[in-house]
Parts: C-alpha cells; sequence; structure tokens
C-alpha cells in the first residue's frame, strides 16, 4: 500500500519530533553534571588547583614569574576548550530540529537527489572530540601546575630568605622615611611662620594652635582622621608609624609562625605551666626586667622579693 507525500512528510515530522525529545531529555537530564566520574574526582580538587595557583601581588622570582606565564597559558587553553565544547553541545541540541527541517524540505520537493544526511551523529563526535580536549587541556594544566609546586618547594630556604631580606629592607626603607617626617614638617611650620610674619609685621602675629600636635590640634581633621575628638600630638603620630611597621615585620598568627619556622618559647600566657618549670621561671624574670625598665614597679622592695621568690 502506497503513500502520498504527505503522509511520509508528517511521518518523518513525527520521527524527527520524537528524536528532539529524547535528545532534549537526555541533555536536560545531564546537562549540569560531571561529564564521568574522572571529571567528577578532579571537580573535588578545584580548591586545589586554585590554591597552588595562588600568587602574591608582586612579582619577585624571574623562575616563578616564568612558570606563572606558562600556567596562564594553560590556562587559557582551558577556557577556550571548554568555549569549544559549548559550542558543540549547542550544536548538538540544535541537530534533530535541523535535521527533520532539511528532511522535510526534501520531501515536499519530491525527494529528488540522494536523501540528506542526518548531523546528529557528526554533532556527537563534535562534542565528544570537544570533551576530550577539555579533559587534555586541564590536564595540562595540572601538570604545569605541579611543576611550579615543585619549584617552589624545591626553593622553598632560599625563597624565603629572600623574603625576609625584602621585609626588612622595606621596613628600613620605612622607618627611614618615618624618622624624616618631623625635619619636613618642622620646615613646614618654619614657612608658616614667615608668611604670618610677612602678613603682621610690624604688628605681632598672632598666635594660633598647637604646632607640636596633628593638624595643629583643630578638632575636625583630627575627627576625619582618627576618629576622636582628643587632641592628638604628632610625635604619637610618628610612634604610631613605627608600631605599624613593627607590626607589618614581626606579627605573624599560630600558623603562620609555624609556616615560616618560628619557634615561640613556652609561657604561661600560651600554656598551663609549672611555677618550678625553668622556662616558667625565665619567663618571669624576663617579665620582672621588662616591667622595671619600663617602670611599672614603684616598689623596689616588692621586686626583688618577686625576683628572689622565682630563683631555682
Amino acid at each position: 500500500m502506497s503513500t502520498s507525500p504527505d503522509e511520509t512528510l508528517r511521518a518523518a515530522q513525527s520521527a524527527m519530533q520524537a528524536d528532539v525529545a529524547q535528545t532534549k531529555l537526555r541533555l536536560r537530564s545531564v546537562g549540569h553534571l560531571p561529564l564521568d566520574r574522572e571529571t567528577a574526582a578532579r571537580e573535588l580538587s578545584e580548591e586545589q588547583r586554585a590554591l597552588r595557583d595562588s600568587r602574591p601581588k608582586t612579582r619577585r622570582w624571574k623562575a616563578v614569574e616564568k612558570l606563572d606565564r606558562e600556567v596562564d597559558r594553560k590556562k587559557q587553553r582551558q577556557v577556550d576548550a571548554g568555549a569549544r565544547l559549548q559550542e558543540a553541545e549547542a550544536a548538538l541540541a540544535r541537530a534533530s530540529e535541523e535535521d527533520a527541517r532539511v528532511l522535510a524540505d526534501w520531501l515536499a520537493g519530491g525527494e529528488r537527489g540522494e536523501r540528506p544526511p542526518a548531523s546528529l551523529y557528526e554533532r556527537e563526535r563534535d562534542r565528544d572530540a570537544a570533551r576530550l580536549l577539555v579533559k587534555a587541556a586541564v590536564l595540562e594544566l595540572d601538570r604545569a601546575l605541579e611543576q611550579r609546586l615543585q619549584h617552589i618547594e624545591r626553593n622553598r630556604r632560599k625563597m624565603l630568605e629572600d623574603a625576609r631580606r625584602d621585609v626588612a629592607d622595606a621596613r628600613h626603607r620605612l622607618e627611614e622615611q618615618a624618622r624624616a617626617l618631623p625635619d619636613l614638617r618642622q620646615a613646614l611650620l618654619d614657612a608658616r611662620e614667615n608668611l604670618l610674619w610677612c602678613a603682621a609685621y610690624p604688628d605681632r602675629a598672632e598666635a594660633f594652635g598647637f604646632p607640636t600636635a596633628v593638624a595643629l590640634g583643630l578638632k575636625e581633621p583630627v575627627k576625619r582622621a582618627f576618629g576622636t575628638d582628643a587632641r592628638i600630638e604628632y610625635a604619637a603620630v610618628l610612634q604610631a608609624l613605627e608600631e605599624d611597621a613593627g607590626a607589618i615585620a614581626e606579627a605573624f598568627s599560630s600558623n603562620q609562625k609555624a609556616k615560616l619556622g618560628i619557634v615561640e618559647p613556652r609561657s604561661p600566657l600560651r600554656e598551663a605551666l609549672w611555677d618550678s618549670d625553668p622556662e616558667n621561671i625565665a619567663w618571669k624574670r624576663a617579665e620582672f626586667e621588662r616591667a622595671r625598665q619600663l617602670g611599672e614597679w614603684h616598689d623596689p622592695e616588692l621586686l626583688a622579693a618577686e625576683v628572689r621568690d622565682q630563683r631555682p
């Protein structure tokens, strides 16, 4: 029993629509899932990959900078491969509808020439090839990150020495600049005095503000800068700058100290120690001496008694 062209077209369209529905269902169900178990396992290491790629704001070592450039090149290749995979998946999602439209046009034209081949299978091959390229790009990136890690681990001691020297040099330069500030400020005060003298001469120049205080003791500038209505002496600012430099160069958390290899002496401030523990006794002696030098002990006899109590 023969069928009419219209029936053939409807049958072709129905078959294509069924294929499209199945393809959409499959893509919708797995589109946001990992490609396979290997990819799923790799996604768990994304945090580790990010940590291996961490970098300081400034590049200190040329060898590391060279490795960073290689990592960046591999990352860009991974991005390009990911974009190619997205394109291939989008083309695959459209393949069934496009194939149905082309076949329908061929049927409507009287089935002249060869039947148009389906592109669905070619699109699937393109998608699979793009997936493989993504896997290869990720493996390349991981290898580059592993080389970077191994280089830093091999050279960490020398790099730490370089970094410590950089910290010391930067602190020295900062403190030098801070120590130069009083003379620069005094030059500004002297220039201001000359200005006021020129304006007032031969009358007496009006006294205004407190030259030793920040912003001459004016409330609003100090409040904007420091958040207080109190008058702040300029010497205190200089001391704060020194404390700031010292903290940046020397203040580290316990975890940071462990990474840097800094061993802290035991003390009652960090752990419980017996009174007879030699390290506890040494710590108390050091604290008594520090208090004496700072003038915190006002009773010499009490201080002497405390020191005697700490003798072994």
